[in-house]
């Protein structure tokens, strides 16, 4: 065989053979996390946080779990080198009236149920939003009093808001009316309506969403998803710096 093939092979194989040894010893990190939570918020981080783990010593385990599982079951399937077990919002919430281990780690909207938790995400909009940063390609900012919050932090006067009275087409003609006299084909909402309906039929139009509303998206118009940033919570946690860690916002390009 041709010593140009043989040594890049064997490289390759040497990694594989490295990563495979290293799954064996190293201890996990592992989200415990519903379907719609892994196909979304955890689905477009997954590669980051997999080598962001590797580079610390750990390796990324994901568990899916079926949200009609006794909380008593939801923690069976959780490898026992699991140093943390991170929980989505909606497993956090089934888990909250369960003993629950030291390790696990709960995420919520209010820290209400915090307590019942060694270590705690809060998921904040109003603080999160005070870390994130919008790129220039963004033009626009669509929504109804969602949209109103993101506002403040927008760097751009080209704000729609749906106003109380406004049925959703004319809302969505508005928009698309001023959105092509401005040439704006990018924009940004914070969450979708019935409204949005008509627009994404305008195939020119980029959109910026958060993670659950991505699949309402044709890939093409796919211009970036909005997460909660699972990379910089995990840096945290290892460090062990808070007991309750307030997510940050991150926009990622598609």
């Amino acid at each position: 065989m041709n010593r140009r093939i043989v040594l890049p092979l064997f490289l390759v194989l040497l990694l594989i053979a490295t990563i495979l040894v290293f799954s064996i010893f190293l201890p996990r990190v592992t989200f415990l996390v519903d379907i719609s939570y892994s196909k979304t918020v955890l689905a477009v981080q997954r590669s980051k946080l997999f080598f962001s783990l590797l580079q610390s010593g750990y390796i990324l385990t994901v568990e899916e779990v079926s949200l009609m599982l006794d909380p008593e079951q939801l923690l069976d399937v959780v490898d026992e080198r699991s140093l943390f077990v991170i929980a989505s919002p909606l497993v956090s919430s089934k888990l909250k009236n369960t003993d629950i281990p030291v390790n696990v780690v709960g995420q919520g909207r209010s820290t209400e149920h915090a307590s019942t938790f060694q270590y705690f995400w809060l998921i904040d909009d109003e603080t999160m939003l005070n870390h994130l940063e919008y790129p220039d390609l963004l033009n626009a900012l669509v929504g109804e009093a969602d949209a109103e919050r993101f506002s403040a932090y927008f760097p751009s006067d080209l704000v729609f808001l749906k106003g109380n009275e406004e049925i959703d087409s004319q809302f969505a003609e508005r928009m698309s009316r001023t959105l092509q006299e401005r040439q704006v084909i990018t924009v940004v909402a914070p969450s979708l309506g019935s409204w949005a309906i008509s627009l994404l039929q305008d195939a020119s139009m980029q959109w910026v969403v958060p993670a659950e509303y991505l699949s309402m998206i044709p890939p093409k118009q796919q211009s970036g998803v909005l997460v909660p940033d699972l990379v910089a919570g995990v840096k945290a946690l290892l460090a062990e710096k808070d007991e309750i860690y307030i997510l940050k916002w991150r926009m990622i390009k598609l």
